[in-house]
């Protein structure tokens, strides 16, 4: 940062001389104010325009500007718009130059080329320059510097003071104290001149809030109060008058704001501006009354606050002019504001005069002397203000292009260096480091501020640092680390329009050891133009910055709080630490604390306290919420707070005090098992009188258990089984060795009992219902077993005299049988028959004698058969077809007709 200031002589005052209305206004409604007086001006301007060529003839804007533009002292020379020094050796701070200077198409150092003070690139559409027409209208063109020109670029202009630059806060152009009332009064006539759509040229619009940075009017909005301000504060000169004129020969109409800068008031408002036509007839003359009670708040080594009681005027105060050691300076629409970029440890004398809307002036205010503050420790800066004399070397990895220190282009357009790789056709490898190494050891605080701005391209640039580089040789062969804090942004377009990145006291402490710092510039293949100024990194100097007597070097407390009293190293009570715990003095309620032992916020350790007040310190007492008023042994302990036999009762709760350990116990410390403790399992007889019953006792504890089952004691520890049980009741308690604890039980053993149930015969199957037996049960059907089933009812296909049985899986439950009789009376089937048939026979004899006769009544056959289940089997197949008859001689014959088919 450059830390200079920059001082703006604001305007001189004279008495005001009337003119003349020019006769080209003849037919303009002077009367109206507001738009209307704009759109008859507008009209005015367009009806007599005359356009000529850019570059042509018979005449084109370089003859126009080199008529129009002419040095008053000095005819061969034309003023350039933007300049400021001619003897300072730099081309591009030229306030004049040679006619015959004209640039080409290629950049030479010392040339001036046709400056559009409305930036081309910033109206709508474009302003051409192909043929005559907005683009060349040649009251928004000046000689310029080619390079300054370029500076300016596209860049919107801003508020400043000095000379022409680029204000670091916005990007923004400031043209210089010279220039802005030109530019005010160009932006105005290109803007009443073409304010139309923006959709072809004929309809070009130029508004002034595209071109500037400010605060749009109420009802105008694309006008800016930056332009009216400037309108005021720098009046028209002879020379811009001298140049309307000669361009209204030319181009045949002129700038009506040159003539007279009070259209802008009665257009726009704001500012009274100077009245060259007397068309306000009376003016306000009273000037306000002087700021008073300046006051200076915030003071550092570079800035300062300066407020003050606000002036009055008999109509409105406008704002206030701030002069610093006599000199102009900035203003303020408030009555507070902020001065920048002074120097440490010097002392400024501040006035302030107060402004109303007419620029009628106060008297100064009674002066207030103000010393700023003793700056940093500077450990390296570099303005690159000398560029035979830097703190910096460059070093080229690759290509020919290598950094450039020039005596402009930088913060403020002061002296920088920069590297442009744009349209080179070899990469650039380049560095830029310092000269020496910085010691970053021997201060605190460490800071850096520097200012750097790109164009063109998106190759980056990086600040880094090394501990190893010894200052020659290549420096890509040693480590670098990128500086703390620091990353500078990539442009974020290819543009050639700077943008500017700065960076104000950046906090790099971290860094330790002698380093180098470097700018490391790699181009890639759209190279960058960067820029790098104010580099400066400072420290902590050693004031007393606590303000309490003892300098910084020697105060081993340099935060001591305001008004405190502190000893001979700087401390206060409240930031001393006598006994070592921690804690400072001021509250500190324990101050003998014995070393290393932890402390609480008061600065006691626990051999230092008695929380429950028992007298046993806290770091022994093993009870250390003892209730107030118990007595305690002497480990800080009441009655209540002890179990002796660690049962989990306490002593005054306990009436088992001596509870085997690791036992369970109820809410007054006695033995006790839990509820599910035990599982009584029990089996009942298989079969009635039997005496098999079961009896199974699981615990889920293991202890020594002793219960009595019938009169005989057994004792186990988790499982008890015992069989050959009589069925009916049985009660029990077990109880446990060395416990007074016992728990009662209550069973009964089932007795045995045989397999109950019916058998019904319904067609050919048999439905069977078990009321009682012992599952599966088994089904067998002569003999045969069929199924098995846990079904208590179920049903089995079966035929005439079947033999059924279900059993149980006991077999001494029994069993039920039961025979099937499908019929009542002796019967053949299948009849008519093939030759084999069964007969039933519906007695219980066993055997039976059957005789066969044909129907000759001839004795076929005679036989005793075996009775099997109710019937007995024959067979005729060796008969020939036809009726047989068939006896059977029972207790009472029976005579049977047989067809064989």
């Amino acid at each position: 940062m450059k830390n200079f200031l920059l001082y703006l002589v604001l305007f001189f005052v004279t008495l005001p001389v009337f003119s003349q209305i020019p006769s080209y206004y003849t037919g303009v409604d002077l009367t109206k104010t507001g738009n209307e007086l704009f759109l008859e001006l507008s009209q005015k301007l367009t009806s007599t325009h005359v356009g000529i060529p850019y570059t042509g003839s018979p005449v084109d804007v370089w003859d126009a500007c080199k008529l129009a533009d002419e040095d008053p002292l000095n005819s061969n020379n034309v003023l350039l718009i933007y300049g400021f020094n001619d003897t300072d050796g730099f081309f591009s701070t030229d306030r004049t130059r040679l006619k015959s200077e004209t640039a080409g198409s290629v950049y030479i150092d010392g040339k001036w080329n046709r400056e559009h003070v409305f930036a081309k690139s910033l109206a709508n559409p474009n302003l051409g320059t192909d043929e005559p027409g907005p683009g060349t209208d040649v009251h928004n063109l000046r000689p310029a510097d080619q390079e300054r020109n370029g500076d300016r670029s596209n860049n919107k202009f801003t508020d400043g003071n000095g000379n022409s630059h680029i204000v670091t806060t916005n990007g923004g152009w400031y043209p210089g104290d010279e220039w802005k009332g030109d530019v005010a009064r160009i932006i105005m006539y290109m803007y009443t001149r073409y304010h139309g759509t923006g959709t072809q040229i004929a309809e070009t619009n130029c508004l002034p809030k595209n071109v500037g940075f400010g605060t749009p009017l109420l009802d105008d909005p694309n006008m800016i109060a930056l332009f009216l301000n400037w309108n005021v504060e720098d009046p028209v000169s002879p020379f811009e008058a001298n140049r309307n004129e000669i361009l209204f020969g030319i181009q045949k109409n002129r700038n009506p704001f040159i003539d007279n800068p009070y259209l802008a008031t009665l257009i726009w408002g704001g500012l009274v501006a100077e009245d060259n036509w007397n068309m306000n007839g009376t003016t306000d003359k009273e000037a306000p009354t002087a700021p008073l009670n300046l006051i200076a708040n915030n003071v550092t080594y570079e800035t300062l606050e300066i407020s003050w009681n606000p002036s009055t005027d008999n109509i409105k105060v406008y704002d206030y002019a701030i002069y610093v050691d006599g000199a102009y300076l900035q203003s303020s629409t408030s009555t507070t504001t902020t001065i920048s970029n002074l120097n440490p440890s010097t002392t400024y004398s501040i006035t302030i005069k107060a402004r109303d809307a007419s620029s009628n002036y106060s008297e100064f205010s009674s002066a207030l002397s103000v010393k700023t503050l003793e700056g940093p420790t500077y450990l390296i800066q570099e303005n690159f203000e000398d560029c035979s004399n830097l703190k910096f070397f460059t070093y080229s990895e690759a290509s020919d292009k290598n950094w450039t220190c020039e005596s402009v282009f930088g913060e403020n357009n002061s002296g920088s260096i920069n590297i442009n790789g744009f349209n080179q056709d070899v990469l650039s490898k380049d560095w830029l480091i310092t000269s020496n190494p910085v010691d970053m050891d021997l201060n605190t605080g460490e800071k850096i501020s520097f200012y750097t701005d790109a164009a063109y391209g998106n190759s980056s640039l990086a600040l880094v640092y090394s501990l190893d580089y010894n200052g020659s040789g290549n420096p890509a062969s040693f480590t670098w680390v990128a500086v703390p804090n620091i990353t500078i942004p990539i442009k974020s377009n290819t543009s050639g329009t700077e943008e500017i990145f700065t960076f104000n006291n950046v906090d790099i402490s971290a860094i330790t050891g002698q380093v180098y710092f470097a700018f490391k510039y790699y181009a890639n293949s759209t190279p960058t133009r960067w820029t790098v100024d104010s580099f400066e990194i400072t420290a902590d100097n050693n004031p007393d910055s606590d303000g309490d007597g003892v300098l910084n070097e020697n105060d081993l407390c340099p935060n001591t709080p305001l008004g405190e009293l502190v000893d001979a190293n700087g401390c206060s009570n409240g930031q001393l630490d006598d006994d070592n715990d921690g804690v400072q003095n001021s509250d500190d309620t324990c101050a003998n604390t014995p070393i290393g032992e932890q402390v609480n916020a008061n600065g006691c350790s626990q051999s230092q306290l008695d929380d429950d007040s028992d007298g046993v310190m806290n770091n022994v007492d093993d009870c250390p919420n003892t209730p107030l008023g118990e007595l305690v042994d002497a480990n800080g302990c009441s009655n209540g707070q002890l179990d002796d036999d660690n049962d989990g009762v306490m002593n005054d709760k306990d009436q088992c005090p001596n509870t085997t350990a690791g036992a369970n116990v109820n809410a007054v410390g006695c033995f006790i098992l839990p509820a599910n403790n035990f599982t009584i399992e029990t089996v009942g007889e298989t079969c009635a009188n039997k005496d098999n019953g079961k009896l199974n006792i699981t615990a889920v504890e293991t202890h020594n258990y002793k219960v009595t089952i019938n009169g005989t004691l057994h004792s186990f520890t988790n499982n008890l089984p015992l069989e050959g049980l009589a069925d009916g009741p049985l009660e029990f308690c077990i109880s446990v060795d060395g416990e007074t604890y016992e728990q009662c039980f209550s069973v009964t053993i089932e007795a045995g009992g045989t397999i109950e149930g019916k058998a019904t015969i319904k067609a050919n199957k048999a439905e069977i219902e078990i009321s009682k037996g012992t599952t599966p049960y088994a089904v067998l059907v002569n003999g045969n077993e069929q199924f098995k089933t846990n079904a208590s009812s179920f049903s089995v296909a079966v035929s005439q005299g079947d033999l059924i049985e279900v059993k149980t899986a006991i077999e001494c439950e029994g069993k039920i049988t039961k025979q099937v009789d499908l019929f009542e009376t002796v019967l053949a089937y299948p009849n008519p028959s093939t030759g084999k048939f069964e007969i039933s026979i519906p007695t219980t004899v066993k055997f039976v004698e059957v005789q066969i006769y044909n129907v000759q009544s001839l004795l076929l056959s005679s036989k005793v058969y075996p009775v099997t289940y109710g019937k007995i089997q024959l067979n005729i197949e060796d008969q020939p077809s036809g009726v047989y008859f068939i006896k059977i001689n029972t207790a009472e014959p029976q005579l049977l007709k047989l067809v064989k088919q």
